[in-house]
């Protein structure tokens, strides 16, 4: 947004309040939108206008799509094509953007497939399945509700029904299109949506069990929506499947930590080892191990075998300055880090962050000693990570997950 003396997160966070303000009153005035819905609309933008004459003309498209989404998800009419028409006409005359139809017919196509109208929603959703990973995945749910109707009407039938093909074709294409799961809409939260993306997704890993795309996406979706049991479920299938992948173990070992599962961890561990012995990522992984369990015998042990097959200097250099202040060892630590800041003077801007939070994890406060210790190992294990090429820019077929 431009032009604005306020920071752009307060008015944001205004544009927010206003929106919810305009859904309450279509969740009680439908009927009354619905029979004037030029009226409503001209009343929205002077709105918006009046009280954020600078807005972006993106952020006012968006706030007008939502605007739409709700109306069509409110009103009982929110599933007829006329009624929908309308709908798209008149917020469509007052957007700003090149393509002015594109957001309120997104919202048409997903109201309909919400209604169960799966065929009147087919072309809305066809039209910008390439805009966004959730449009793609809700195009294909609507081919595979339409061929329970078809199965329904078959009976019979062994082989998979033309729109079970299409959704699968659907499903394909979407890995090809989408490398991630992030949507820009403005209704992602929805738990319908939520719903149909585990449901296409499940259903692409049983129809191409070799295909690593859908449990890559599947990953993803989980870590972005703190989904702690379809994390589990989906890493379980991806180590029956995908097992010898290092990116399915990077995983693996996260979430065993995660979950205080040190046994667990350890088992991913031996098989990094197993599928890598002469990288020195696996021993990182049993530094990180012995680190966070504080055992100097098992982190000494890795360690000699991370410098034998060459790990990169300062990986070794912010480990060994980790297991120092994980252990305690006040007057270790700071000398590492002064050692640190000589040694390499690249770094001295992240060494004196380092050195403050330090201060917190040496502390007597277990509150800030915890959080001190979380900001520091995301941190540390973040720039370990980037220096292993294998994780900068792995091969198509790599499982690249959330770190």
């Amino acid at each position: 947004m431009r032009g604005e003396t306020l920071s752009e997160a307060v008015h944001y966070d205004k544009i927010e309040t206003l929106k919810q303000d305009f859904f309450g009153y279509i969740q009680s005035n439908h009927h009354k939108i619905d029979e004037k819905l030029p009226v409503f609309y001209g009343h929205v933008v002077s709105t918006l206008e009046s009280s954020f004459p600078h807005l972006d003309p993106g952020d006012h498209d968006t706030f007008l799509d939502a605007i739409s989404f709700k109306i069509l998800e409110t009103s009982p009419r929110g599933s007829d094509p006329t009624f929908v028409d309308r709908v798209v006409e008149h917020a469509a005359r007052l957007k700003r953007g090149k393509n002015p139809r594109a957001g309120v017919e997104i919202a048409a196509g997903f109201r309909m497939m919400k209604a169960g109208e799966f065929a009147h929603a087919l072309p809305y959703l066809r039209k910008y399945r390439s805009r966004d990973p959730l449009i793609h995945i809700a195009l294909a749910y609507c081919y595979y509700a339409l061929s329970l109707s078809e199965v329904a009407q078959l009976k019979n039938i062994k082989a998979p029904s033309e729109m079970e093909l299409r959704a699968r074709e659907q499903m394909l294409e979407l890995a090809r299109t989408h490398q991630t799961v992030a949507s820009s809409l403005p209704y992602t939260a929805d738990p319908a949506l939520t719903r149909i993306f585990w449901l296409m997704t499940s259903s692409a890993i049983d129809w191409f069990p070799s295909n690593p795309a859908f449990i890559k996406l599947g990953l993803e979706k989980a870590h972005t929506d703190h989904n702690h049991e379809m994390r589990r479920e989906t890493l379980k299938i991806a180590l029956t499947r995908f097992g010898n992948n290092m990116g399915v173990l990077r995983e693996a070992f996260q979430f065993a930590i995660d979950e205080g599962d040190g046994t667990g961890a350890a088992d991913i561990v031996k098989q990094m080892l197993q599928q890598a012995p002469e990288s020195s990522e696996p021993d990182y992984y049993g530094m990180l191990l012995a680190l966070r369990t504080r055992t100097r015998s098992g982190y000494h042990t890795f360690r000699k075998k991370a410098g034998e097959k060459k790990m990169p200097p300062d990986v070794l250099g912010f480990l060994d300055l980790s297991f120092s202040l994980f252990s305690g060892h006040e007057k270790d630590a700071y000398t590492r880090i002064q050692a640190m800041k000589e040694t390499y003077p690249s770094q001295d801007h992240y060494l004196t962050l380092i050195n403050y939070l330090s201060h917190d994890i040496l502390s007597e406060d277990e509150t800030r000693v915890k959080k001190a210790k979380k900001a520091y190992l995301n941190s540390v294990e973040a720039y370990c990570r980037r220096r292993f090429p294998s994780q900068r820019a792995g091969p198509t077929k790599e499982i690249a997950v959330p770190v």
